[in-house]
């Protein structure tokens, strides 16, 4: 993995949007005009005044077109400082950054293998990074995301999931809901866990996984995939937010 120096840099909020009641995603630039170097999954640590300092994962890959920008996705937390912050602030705030940070990325050597990606919330994040960056590439292995949500109402990026899903013949979106109406969903119900023995013996050869969530939901995968489907301990890669 290429290594890069975390730096403190000075950013500015460019652009915000909510993905859905309680996630404002924000996008940030660097002021200097310099790049903002990182690897798909990194996370970066907002110094936002106060003494409160947040960590986010990245929620996007880079990009030689726009190098000084990165975006996060930031859930609302009532009588949360920081995510109370962050949703309230306006255009053109700026704040201090330091990063890269963060060893959940995927090397070079998993890039040939099949991939699923395991996510619930807004630990979709760094997945999403990975597959902004996987899909540029016309050709390659599958790719398959397990995405976990309350609602419908909260499903992050959905439209350009399912963009992914009509362009792309080898990335596969699998959407499941822990709380559906069910007389209106008729996609997966339940956790993310609870799928897993369906849909990994459907992926050739060995899959490498990838997982970012609460510890609860990433310590019954990794159980789920161990013990029970035996995919070997080297093949799963998982990141915690809590």
């Amino acid at each position: 993995m290429r290594r890069i120096p975390a730096e403190l840099r000075t950013v500015e909020l460019t652009d915000a949007r909510m993905l859905s009641p309680t996630v404002r995603e924000l996008v940030f630039r660097t002021t200097d005009g310099r790049a903002f170097d990182f690897l798909a999954g990194q996370w970066v640590k907002l110094h936002l005044g106060g003494g409160i300092d947040r960590d986010y994962s990245i929620a996007s890959a880079p990009d030689a077109s726009a190098p000084d920008r990165f975006a996060l996705a930031v859930t609302l937390v009532e009588g949360g400082p920081g995510s109370e912050r962050l949703h309230a602030m306006e255009l053109g705030t700026r704040v201090d950054a330091r990063g890269p940070n963060g060893l959940f990325v995927r090397e070079d050597a998993e890039r040939d293998a099949p991939a699923l990606y395991v996510g619930t919330g807004t630990g979709l994040a760094p997945l999403r990074a990975m597959l902004q960056e996987e899909l540029r590439r016309e050709d390659g292995p599958p790719q398959v995301l397990l995405f976990g949500s309350r609602t419908e109402e909260d499903i992050l990026w959905r439209e350009e999931l399912e963009g992914w899903a009509a362009r792309h013949p080898r990335f596969r979106l699998e959407l499941t809901l822990s709380r559906a109406d069910t007389r209106i969903w008729k996609g997966r119900c339940g956790w993310v866990q609870h799928h897993l023995h369906e849909l990994l013996p459907t992926m050739p050869g060995a899959p490498h996984v990838y997982v970012c969530g609460l510890s609860k939901m990433v310590s019954e995968v990794r159980r789920t995939l161990k013990d029970e489907l035996r995919l070997d301990r080297r093949h799963v890669h998982s990141e915690r937010y809590d």
